[in-house]
């Protein structure tokens, strides 16, 4: 997966380090050659995922939670 954009994010609660970091939003998705030399059609589409600029994980939710995509897809 390649690294199409980023996009800073407000400082909140890391639970990984028990302290507020900022962190940013990277959009990741395969690319034209690895889609059509595994011809992935399906599962080509680029995803967002959360990374605390600290611990690099997505810790936001704490405690064993998590977080759930709200919303239609379009």
């Amino acid at each position: 997966m390649h690294v199409i954009a980023t996009e800073p994010a407000e400082a909140r609660w890391c639970f990984g380090e028990r302290k507020r970091r900022t962190g940013k939003f990277v959009l990741r998705g395969p690319s034209r050659e690895d889609v059509e030399r595994t011809e992935a059609y399906g599962w080509a589409e680029p995803i967002w995922t959360y990374e605390c600029d600290g611990c690099g994980d997505d810790r936001r939710a704490g405690f064993g939670g998590y977080y759930e995509a709200v919303g239609a897809w379009s």
